[in-house]
């Protein structure tokens, strides 16, 4: 079935319904040539001028080939009101020698780590830099277009961003996206709570939602928690220092509670941990921990931290006075 370019028209000036933004999305997924077309749509949304391409005979002109291209058996009747929107769109998907070469889609890449991995270092094409932690994926071009600098992010990524004002970098993620210019920040993804976290180490970005609204602005020392189940976000001040301190393959709790501190070992070490009492669970600890450190070993700290004490039984953990 051939995609109906009018509804980008649509997107464009936020008309879209629910059903038709999914269309869009899927469509958007089909291939790199068409997230390329949706990132320049995506940008002129957010900053653009169409004044332009009012001028009515060119508007009749461009929205004859978006007709032609759009579906070559018949002709689509889009409202008089979306004229000059269906002339930006002529500009994204011409097949032009001029227009391809300046749209060509990108060429995508991976980056995974699983469970037991590290942190892994990666600069971009465009001098940023991307510490990703174990148990993420990353999705980045090979080369950054012109106009698009757009990653996809699975997991926990600490961002050092170049500053490009007229290109911000995005991040998207599976609930929220981020607009970025220059600055450094954290992401974390919970698949399983479907939520996340963004803290903000320096500089500002902007929050917004899966269809590309804006929710907030960061400051730095931020934490901002977006979950998606509830569509609500909880913003904290937070210590950045201590949030980002994985990239150093470090763990470092300050002032948290048991419960927390078992959470992050239940994910690192892929392992179920009891806690026996909520009166337990509710201590709070000051620590540092190594990444590469064992879990026996971290036991053993807590242990003599607490004091508690602890058995395991396999793949299953229980901590107890």
């Amino acid at each position: 079935m051939e995609f109906n370019y009018a509804l980008l028209a649509k997107y464009l000036i936020g008309s879209l319904s629910s059903e038709e933004m999914e269309e869009v999305m899927r469509w958007r997924d089909l291939s790199a040539e068409n997230e390329t077309v949706f990132s320049e749509v995506l940008r002129l949304r957010l900053s653009w001028n169409t004044a332009k391409y009012a001028d009515n005979e060119r508007i009749d002109m461009a929205l004859e080939k978006v007709n032609v291209r759009i579906n070559r058996a018949r002709r689509y009747r889009i409202a008089r009101s979306l004229l000059k929107y269906a002339a930006v769109i002529l500009l994204l998907v011409s097949f032009s020698a001029v227009g391809w070469n300046y749209f060509k889609p990108e060429t995508y890449m991976t980056i995974a780590l699983g469970d037991s991995e590290g942190v892994k270092k990666v600069t971009l094409d465009d001098g940023s830099v991307v510490w990703l932690r174990g148990n993420s994926a990353l999705k980045i071009p090979q080369s950054f277009s012109a106009v698009n600098r757009t990653v996809s992010l699975q997991g926990e990524a600490f961002f050092d961003v170049a500053k490009n004002a007229q290109y911000p970098l995005y991040v998207s993620t599976n609930y929220v996206n981020i607009k970025v210019l220059g600055t450094a920040f954290n992401v974390k993804t919970d698949e399983k709570h479907q939520n996340v976290e963004t803290v903000l180490a320096r500089g500002k970005v902007a929050l917004l939602d899966k269809q590309w609204n804006p929710i907030l602005d960061m400051s730095p020392g931020e934490k901002v928690t977006y979950d998606n189940n509830k569509n609500e976000y909880a913003t904290e001040v937070v210590d950045v220092n201590v949030c980002t301190a994985w990239r150093l393959n470090q763990f470092v709790f300050e002032n948290v509670t048991l419960r927390e501190i078992v959470n992050q070992l239940s994910v690192k070490f892929n392992v179920n941990i009891n806690l026996e009492s909520t009166k337990l669970a509710q201590r709070k600890f000051r620590c540092v921990i190594n990444e590469d450190e064992s879990l026996p070993d971290i036991l053993k700290l807590l242990k003599y931290l607490a004091p508690i004490q602890y058995r395991i039984e396999g793949k299953e953990i229980f901590i107890y006075e």
